[in-house]
């Protein structure tokens, strides 16, 4: 890919900031809170993480079966994060001056773009939409709706 069609590179910045999101950018990880309340919960979440990393299962496996517990609708998950996701206090701060002085953030995570997106814009602003996001994304299951009870399911960016 052209650096120019990179977004991050349309200004022609000397510097670019690569940030994680969930724990770095917000106080909480929207996908451990997802599966802690909305899924198997935090003793299974912990037991996976475990298991990562004394090398018993993948993280893309253990990702995914974190994902996959959590049965709500797509657009209820995004609202319950949305109530109980905070952002980091400097963060807003950081992210002014970056845009002032035209350093682009890119979020780099193992979370879904729209999550992402949707706690961005409502922690940061509208300003947030020039946040470049490489992430994993989800989709609709089996031809369900994602704002069905067990509709949606973990893309991986490396699956698109």
């Amino acid at each position: 890919m052209a650096p120019s069609t990179l977004p991050a590179m349309k200004t022609a910045p000397k510097f670019i900031f690569f940030s994680d999101f969930d724990g770095t950018i917000t106080l909480r990880d929207s996908n451990d809170f997802l599966t802690d309340n909305l899924g198997y919960g935090q003793k299974l979440r912990k037991q996976g993480n475990q298991d990562v990393l004394h090398d018993r299962i993948s993280f893309r496996d253990s990702f995914r079966g974190m994902m996959d517990s959590v049965k709500t609708p797509y657009d209820q998950c995004i609202k319950t994060l949305l109530q109980n996701i905070k952002l980091d206090p400097y963060f807003r701060e950081f992210y002014e001056w970056a845009r002032a002085n035209n350093v682009p953030v890119v979020v780099l995570s193992s979370g879904m773009v729209p999550i992402i997106r949707a706690l961005l814009v409502h922690l940061v602003g509208p300003d947030a939409e020039d946040i470049q996001i490489v992430s994993n994304d989800a989709t609709s299951r089996d031809g369900k709706n994602m704002n069905e009870e067990g509709g949606w399911e973990i893309v991986f960016h490396d699956e698109r």
